[in-house]
């Protein structure tokens, strides 16, 4: 064996020794100036890495300043195709050469390779010794006794071992040197556990972000190109998905074509179905397309059609009973799935049982579920996904104000009913996490014509979207809740829907819109002979007429619905109309019944364990306290209902009491607390979009600003 021996060092000691001579211990101002002897077998450097600045420190760190403890630092650079893997770890290579005197070996182990296999350890084995110049007629006939010559070759030597596109871990590991002196660094599509047992670093590459995209973008086309459209620009960039490998095959095609306007391919982009048509320069290795089939191409079947699966997400961002719900099979079984995707960084798991997946992964598996897979099943797949969400959405709603009344949803798949939210708590969690898919389905099962799925998906939003103060949402979804309703020809649900989309009018102080709404559900309902609906409908109208200033007709209104829930010996109806008849007595200053009413009010929600109703009718008394020039028991009314509204996250009720409580504060004198207290209803009020509550607000604060 060539070369001239000499004494090994550990590597934090070449370190050391290497920085000493250049007398800095910055690792990115650059590499001694010494040049490596030996092999230099990197490739060609990347002209640029953009973006990647973290990861670029986090290899030094690991490569150059750590300290190994038994063995060579290693590093395994993972990540999706495209996502720039080799262009990281190549290009810091090359900046880092010199650090490895005895230089640097390289394989491309054609992990994901459409013309070869895998290559075998034996095949790069003898390529690095020979590399080593070691005498091929003593090569070794088998694995082991090759992979100990070649760590005996290495073990007196500084060297960068540099192996590109693993596949799995046994193909690396008789490629590990088994000293300290060489550092190592592998790229990979799929997660490689086994090396982390081995003491390896995993650096997991995302996507870059719209500035780094933009940059890189920058660096291929000129500024002027890039500001001419910068609407189309910004599409552009959003449809690669912060993918390096999308992002320089867009630019390559538009510096091919500088004349023509960038709104031409933002088009193309647009359009899902030939979107991955964009992304082909010519050749395999520059096909979006064909670099994802590889990674699919090394799934299994039942794996592969989970992948495939993928394209009927609603969203790019999904939980584990979704897939479950696609699939039709059992969680457990799914979560096996999910993870053999995450292995192939397929997927994102970003919680326990969520996942995402980049928006060009999706379109391919979008793709391959339309070649592989029936219209009929796709359509049953999609189905139990809109009933599963329709009946989970009405099982949330239910535990965040159990008093409603609604037909049945339609049953969840079979096996899902575990991953229905059990407590209060748990439906808002729920609600949180699923609330954009909740928007998503809904619209789906209008597309599909499963009107009933789509209204019982916009009465189960109802509450959580008054709570958490989404506003234009809940019209939103209420306008298409009564479109599917209309769509049943059933008056029932046309009248509920009605009702609820006047209730969301009224949130969104849209009164005109909620008067026509209400008024037309009170006259469905009194058609129907519905004495509960028509209650129902005069409750409501009171809350429109009271902020209309009309309080006389609001009071009217109250006293229909306290009749009529009385009727029917729903106490919790009666207790919302005598707090709404305590609250227009207030306005029609008779304090002494306002009083009276929402006293009793208070005693039956509570009787009937209604926090929300306990809010509302707290609020009224703190109003009533405060008119009647009982600032101190205003605030503490206020801050009571403020600690129920706190509990259940009720923001919309949270924007208004934190306005009253500071009226309260300031006549007690407390300036300092009311300010507080006001500024936490404008971020309130203005996170919910309520523009003139919050201008409202913005106008007391003023004087704050001022100083005055």
């Amino acid at each position: 064996m060539a070369g001239a021996p000499h004494e090994p060092l550990g590597f934090a000691e070449v370190t050391k020794a290497l920085r000493g001579e250049r007398g800095t211990g910055d690792a990115r101002a650059g590499p001694p100036a010494q040049r490596a002897s030996g092999p230099q077998q990197l490739p060609m450097a990347p002209p640029w890495c953009i973006g990647r600045e973290r990861e670029w420190t986090e290899l030094t760190t690991i490569l150059v300043d750590g300290d190994a403890a038994g063995g060579p630092p290693l590093a395994v650079v993972e990540g999706i195709a495209g996502v720039g893997k080799t262009t990281l770890a190549l290009r810091w290579a090359h900046r880092h050469a010199a650090y490895f005197t005895d230089g640097q070996l390289y394989a491309d182990l054609r992990g994901f390779d459409p013309h070869a296999a895998p290559a075998r350890p034996e095949t790069i084995l003898r390529g690095f010794l020979l590399a080593l110049r070691t005498d091929p007629n003593v090569f070794p006939p088998d694995l082991d006794t090759a992979a100990a010559l070649y760590r005996s070759s290495v073990a007196s030597r500084r060297m960068l071992i540099f192996l590109d596109n693993a596949w799995d871990a046994d193909q690396v590991l008789p490629l590990l040197p088994g000293a300290d002196s060489c550092a190592v660094v592998v790229t990979a599509r799929r997660h490689l556990p086994a090396l982390r047992l081995r003491g390896a670093t995993s650096l997991r590459l995302a996507p870059l972000s719209p500035a780094g995209a933009r940059q890189l973008l920058s660096r291929q086309l000129s500024e002027d190109l890039l500001e001419a459209d910068f609407p189309a620009t910004a599409a552009v960039i959003r449809r690669c998905g912060g993918l390096p490998l999308a992002l320089a095959l867009v630019a390559s095609r538009i510096a091919d074509n500088p004349s023509f306007p960038m709104s031409i391919l933002a088009d193309e982009l647009r359009e899902e179905s030939t979107m991955l048509d964009a992304f082909n320069a010519g050749d395999d290795a520059s096909d979006v397309r064909a670099v994802l089939s590889w990674s699919v191409a090394s799934l299994g079947e039942a794996t592969a059609r989970t992948f495939r699966l993928l394209g009927l997400t609603p969203l790019a961002e999904f939980s584990t009973v979704t897939i479950a719900c696609l699939l039709d099979r059992p969680l457990v079984e799914v979560e096996k799935h999910l993870r053999s995707l995450e292995t192939a960084n397929l997927v994102q798991r970003y919680q326990p049982h969520r996942f995402r997946v980049h928006d060009l992964v999706r379109a391919y598996a979008t793709e391959l579920l339309h070649t592989q897979e029936t219209a009929r099943y796709r359509e049953e797949a999609l189905h139990r996904v809109v009933d599963f969400h329709a009946a989970a959405a009405r099982a949330a709603d239910l535990l965040l104000y159990p008093h409603r009344i609604a037909p049945s949803p339609p049953r969840p798949p079979s096996g899902t009913e575990r991953a229905l939210p059990k407590d209060e708590q748990a439906a808002l969690n729920w609600f949180d996490e699923e609330h954009q898919t909740l928007l998503t389905v809904q619209r789906t099962a209008m597309d599909a014509l499963w009107h009933e799925a789509a209204w019982h998906m916009s009465h189960g939003l109802d509450t959580y979207q008054y709570r958490r103060g989404y506003s234009q949402e809940n019209v939103a979804t209420s306008q298409i809740g009564l479109a599917a309703a209309e769509a049943t020809g059933s008056p029932r649900l046309r009248a509920s829907a009605l009702r609820q989309l006047g209730r969301a009018h009224t949130r969104a102080g849209e009164l005109p819109q909620a008067e026509a709404a209400l008024l037309e559900a009170l006259a469905v309902e009194t058609r129907a002979g519905s004495a509960t609906g028509q209650a129902h409908a005069h409750h409501d109208l009171q809350r429109v007429y009271s902020l209309l200033g009309r309080h006389r007709s609001a009071l009217d209104h109250a006293t229909s619905a306290l009749e009529l829930y009385r009727l029917e010996g729903n106490p919790v109806g009666e207790a919302h109309s005598l707090n709404a008849q305590g609250r227009q007595h207030a306005q029609l200053r008779n304090f002494a019944a306002a009083e009276t009413c929402c006293r009793t009010a208070l005693e039956l929600h509570t009787e009937n364990d209604n926090p929300s109703g306990r809010v509302a009718t707290l609020e009224s008394l703190g109003y009533i306290a405060l008119q009647t020039r009982r600032p101190r028991e205003a605030a503490t009314l206020y801050s009571d209902a403020l600690a129920l509204a706190d509990e259940f996250r009720n923001h919309f009720a949270r924007a208004e009491l934190n306005e009253n409580l500071a009226t309260a504060l300031e006549e007690l004198g407390e300036h300092e607390a009311a300010s507080r207290a006001l500024h936490t209803a404008y971020e309130l009020y203005a996170a919910q979009n309520r523009r003139h509550d919050a201008d409202r607000v913005r106008a007391r604060l003023a004087p704050d600003r001022d100083g005055t």
